[in-house]
């Protein structure tokens, strides 16, 4: 009996003192930086990598859309949920004193918010504030910090480069979690990148299988991307290959419904020049296998 408790309180002891990561971001160059916002907690954290884990290097106080839940359509008053890239910088000089230090343009509506889950809206930011303590929960939809907060933003966002995930809820796994799901998407990206690979011999049937047949992007259908891939490639000796440098991937977890945002920086042969292409990849679980729903280049 004495044998069974002293396992027992073994297994609880490792149970509540299991380590947990903040999830959303599951790899990341060492050298960047993701930004991860929670509309609930009204709260933005700056993550780096760490030996392969995500470690909160800052956080500040974001306020969010003054009306709860999801942003489905324009004008709604609510901030939207996924993944975005800041791709402009506006200075305070060229904005009313209403955005404060100045304003990231995110590329909302992304592909997926377009083509997978139908919203429109535009025009969503992050940006600084003439108030010292702008209040929770009164943006139009904008992501606000105080100007003290977005000017130490500064030295973390790059334009075009840098990830912004906008959540409910931030995603907190044990490290065990991260580790498997983080070994499932990059198995699967591996994939992808060897399917790519096959499109130089003519054969789009790996490539094909990875993709849902829902999927719908800026070119059209699964098929219209599959002739889009073929255009692309062209073979070149018999060692054709494709590369990916500064790989993310992101995760974003809505309602219990996973989605994946993989960032890649592909290098392929195109004739008998290097060519790069920075792709876009979103990414969902159906019947339980991970199927990309749409994509496209950034």
């Amino acid at each position: 009996m004495k044998k069974v408790l002293f396992i027992f309180f073994i297994l609880l002891f490792k149970a509540y003192s299991q380590e947990y990561v903040y999830g959303n971001v599951l790899q990341l160059p060492s050298h960047m930086y993701a930004v991860v916002v929670s509309k609930s907690y009204q709260k933005m954290l700056v993550v780096q990598m760490e030996d392969g884990y995500p470690v909160v290097v800052n956080q500040f106080l974001a306020v969010t859309g003054v009306r709860f839940g999801d942003k489905e359509k324009q004008g709604d008053m609510r901030t939207p949920s996924g993944v975005y890239f800041p791709v402009e910088f506006k200075p305070d000089r060229l904005l009313p004193s209403y955005y404060g230090a100045g304003a990231y343009v995110l590329n909302y509506p992304n592909a997926f918010d377009r083509f997978v889950i139908k919203r429109d809206g535009d025009g969503i930011w992050i940006h600084g504030s003439k108030e010292e303590k702008p209040l929770f929960f009164s943006s139009k939809g904008c992501v606000i910090l105080n100007n003290s907060s977005f000017k130490k933003l500064f030295s973390y966002i790059k334009v075009g480069k840098t990830p912004v995930i906008i959540q409910e809820r931030f995603v907190k796994l044990s490290i065990d979690e991260f580790l498997a799901l983080k070994k499932k998407i990059n198995s699967f990206v591996d994939r992808y990148l060897q399917a790519v690979i096959s499109v130089y011999k003519g054969d789009t049937t790996s490539l094909l299988d990875l993709y849902s047949q829902n999927f719908s992007s800026e070119e059209g259908t699964v098929y219209d991307i599959m002739k889009s891939y073929k255009k692309l490639f062209f073979s070149y000796g018999e060692t054709p290959f494709v590369r990916d440098v500064n790989r993310m991937i992101l995760y974003d977890r809505r309602e219990e419904k996973e989605f994946f945002t993989v960032y890649l920086n592909l290098g392929f042969l195109s004739g008998d020049e290097i060519k790069t292409v920075k792709k876009v990849l979103y990414i969902t679980v159906e019947d339980r296998k991970l199927k990309i729903v749409s994509e496209e280049n950034f």
